[in-house]
């Protein structure tokens, strides 16, 4: 590495440092993260001075249930009420049943409940919204339970004989997390909401890598740079001063994300997803910017050797196509790795350096991975970002004076045998 590189290197860092796309985007999401992880500080601080929330909201006419009981031996109205969130319940006849759909139909009535038999029940109801959803399996098993224990009763048992009959079978599920101390439940949400963030920055200043490089071909400016300075010293300074760049800005947003979660923590313990996110170990952090580091070193000298190839901004997509493909399949793998993070599949992936990045870090993060796997994923990783860089260096050098359609791979593989 030499002056040369650094000076590229520096460039273009502080291009993205200037660029207002840039710094607004970074500004945006550690406002809207400071918003959402202060939200429920900022309510209770509210809820403190006496402004209520709550609806004000009265029950309406519109709001009663109707039920129409064909048994002679349902509950009393009093016993739906406390099953649910409104005391409008009602008794009617079976003469009243199509009257009541009418008024359902029209809006006058939130429902009808229809006891058949001591096990058939029909439920009426105008449109079954998100929260009215679980309401007939709701009241099909309570009715159930006192149906039986009515059945029971008349058989002469007692009222301590009937709840044990009635009591439902506990279940209660344990996870072994000795061995490894991680358990799914804790892990499943920093490792999906991490991978994402990896995902979505590789692909990101990668596929920024390969415009920039177009960009400076099509307007020419690349054949002044080419005459300067290495093609190897132009590459490697391009691809690490875009690296930081992205490095910097996971950087902010997760030291924001954890300054305002530790601001906010007393009103932030109830959530459960939050809490485990936050309560991810620390090398998590370190092995997410490790993986990060990798992963895009990886794929950005592709990005930009293939960059190189294209005459016009425009046709990016079509030459970068491969990469991005290879690289969702590796975050599909990786994605539902995630299930099972012990298959086999995962942990042959997490060795493959295309696929390592996420592959390895959902291991790392999901179950207890041996530390001579990590440094042989970590260290192949880090030979094939040194072979892609000096391959990319090489197709960089010859695309970069190409102009007109994109030579085919068989036609390139032939210019770099010939190339010196």
């Amino acid at each position: 590495m030499n002056r040369q590189f650094f000076t590229v290197m520096k460039f273009e860092f502080m291009t993205y440092l200037r660029n207002k796309v840039y710094v607004g985007i970074t500004l945006a999401v550690v406002i809207l993260m400071a918003i959402g992880l202060s939200l429920p500080a900022i309510i209770s601080t509210v809820q403190d001075m006496g402004v209520d929330f709550s609806s004000d909201d009265e029950p309406t006419v519109s709001d009663t249930i109707y039920v129409v009981d064909k048994t002679g031996q349902a509950p009393d109205t009093e016993w739906f009420a406390q099953l649910s969130d409104t005391n409008l319940w009602e008794t009617a006849t079976e003469d009243k049943i199509d009257e009541i759909k009418t008024r359902i139909d029209e809006k006058n009535a939130s429902g009808l409940l229809i006891i058949n038999e001591a096990d058939d029940y029909t439920w009426v109801i105008r449109r079954m919204g998100m929260m009215e959803s679980g309401m007939p399996a709701q009241f099909q098993t309570a009715l159930g339970q006192y149906y039986r224990a009515l059945f029971l009763s008349e058989q002469g048992l007692d009222e301590t004989a009937i709840m044990s009959a009635l009591q439902e079978p506990q279940l209660e599920i344990v996870e072994i997390v000795e061995e490894s101390g991680k358990s799914m439940e804790q892990t499943y949400f920093y490792t999906y909401l991490l991978l994402f963030l990896l995902y979505m920055t590789v692909m990101m200043y990668g596929q920024l890598v390969a415009t920039s490089v177009a960009s400076e071909k099509s307007n020419r400016a690349m054949e002044m740079l080419i005459t300067s300075a290495k093609p190897m010293n132009l590459m490697f300074g391009k691809v690490i001063g875009s690296g930081l760049a992205g490095l910097a800005q996971i950087s902010v947003m997760l030291i924001t994300a954890g300054v305002f979660y530790k601001i906010n923590e007393a009103h932030l313990e109830a959530i459960s997803i939050i809490k485990s996110v936050f309560s991810m170990p620390p090398q998590i952090i370190f092995y997410t910017i490790l993986f990060y580091i990798t992963g895009y070193f990886v794929y950005a000298f592709l990005y930009g050797a293939l960059g190189s190839l294209a005459s016009r901004t425009e046709d990016i997509n079509t030459s970068i196509m491969p990469i991005i493909l290879i690289f969702m399949v590796a975050f599909f793998i990786a994605f539902y790795g995630m299930m099972s993070p012990e298959t086999p599949l995962l942990t042959v992936a997490s060795f493959i350096p295309f696929v390592s990045p996420m592959a390895m870090f959902v291991r790392i993060s999901m179950t207890e991975v041996p530390i001579w796997q990590i440094v042989v994923s970590v260290a192949l990783m880090f030979a094939t970002i040194w072979g892609t860089g000096w391959l990319a260096a090489k197709i960089y050098r010859i695309g970069i004076l190409m102009y007109g359609k994109p030579p085919k791979i068989k036609d390139l593989a032939a210019m770099l045998r010939n190339a010196r």
